[in-house]
């Protein structure tokens, strides 16, 4: 099996799966994402990426920053919490161009795959209710550089 995944083409496929579901569940389609990402989390644990480790936000970074950039989806990713704000700053997301595609049909970033991870971690590893709050381009970054802000209570 290959090692490298041409990003466009999983771009495609990711584009019309949210696309679709937005279409069918509107603004559900954050409750649905919710419900799919610990399955997100049964699936890569059961390829070998165990997040079982992650107890603390530091640890968040760590492994969920190795597991994000050894896969290819980003340069590097770095959180911080601000509060009840845990911001995620993400350098040369390979989904970028997704996000802003469906952003710009007016589909707000329920799906983002660095999202749903980090919620369905952040709800079942340190014990949070976890949603997105913000998710954009990160200010005066480079294309493809986001900032993403999940809301834990």
């Amino acid at each position: 099996m290959s090692k490298t995944i041409d990003a466009r083409v999983v771009q495609g496929v990711l584009y019309g799966i949210y696309k679709s579901l937005y279409a069918v569940a509107g603004a559900s389609s954050p409750a649905v994402m919710r419900q799919a990402a610990p399955h997100i989390l049964t699936a890569l644990n059961a390829l070998g990426v165990d997040f079982t480790c992650v107890d603390n936000i530091e640890k968040l970074q760590s492994k969920l920053g190795e597991t994000l950039t050894s896969s290819g989806m980003c340069d590097s990713i770095k959180f911080n919490i601000e509060g009840n704000i845990l911001k995620a700053e993400i350098t040369n997301c390979s989904f970028y161009d997704l996000t802003e595609k469906l952003k710009s049909e007016g589909i707000p970033p329920f799906g983002c795959p660095f999202a749903a991870l980090t919620i369905a971690i952040a709800e079942k590893n340190l014990g949070k209710r976890a949603r997105i709050k913000n998710l954009e381009p990160k200010p005066g970054g480079n294309r493809g550089d986001t900032l993403l802000e999940v809301e834990l209570s």
